[in-house]
């Protein structure tokens, strides 16, 4: 069971790079007093482009030293419970190199996206269904990830603090 939880986590990889990215800018020099819609917009075209590269620092940069990462695998059947895990940066960082390392080939699509900034204007949230198709050792796989985070503003930077995804999988 922990090798097909891990198949389906490693997936999920490729879209949290899509929260990731929404958390960073071109310009690393660049310190942020406040978070824009159009920051979080140009952000998820940074990752993307990084994570067709499999540039892993390009990805994980984005994201806060103490970012919570937490994993819900939806059950396959109505009879079995969820798989939830929490993960941190390291963690994150570690299954996205062994992602990259093992796909032949990957695409995906952002549906639904909403981009809410506070009133203050140093954090944000973001949530957006993903729908992927990814091909690893010859097997592909669907997803649909339904995923949500909070960005902040930390030493001038956009940083993704708290990611949460919910994972649908049809294989």
């Amino acid at each position: 069971m922990k090798i097909h939880y891990l198949k389906h986590l490693i997936c999920l990889f490729q879209i949290l790079a899509f929260i990731a990215g929404i958390s960073g800018c071109k310009e690393s020099s660049r310190q942020y007093s406040e978070i824009t819609e159009n920051d979080v917009l140009a952000m998820m075209d940074e990752v993307e482009k990084a994570t067709l590269k499999k540039d892993l620092d390009g990805v994980i940069k984005h994201m806060a030293p103490f970012v919570v990462i937490n994993i819900t695998m939806a059950a396959d059947n109505s009879t079995l419970m969820p798989q939830r895990v929490q993960i941190s940066r390291n963690q994150y960082a570690e299954e996205l190199r062994n992602f990259f390392a093992k796909r032949s080939y990957h695409d995906y699509r952002i549906e639904n996206a909403e981009i809410t900034i506070s009133e203050h204007r140093r954090s944000a949230m973001t949530e957006a269904d993903i729908v992927e198709v990814t091909v690893m050792d010859e097997k592909e796989t669907r997803t649909t990830t339904h995923q949500k985070s909070v960005l902040e503003i930390i030493d001038g930077k956009i940083l993704v603090t708290s990611l949460n995804a919910v994972i649908f999988t049809s294989e």
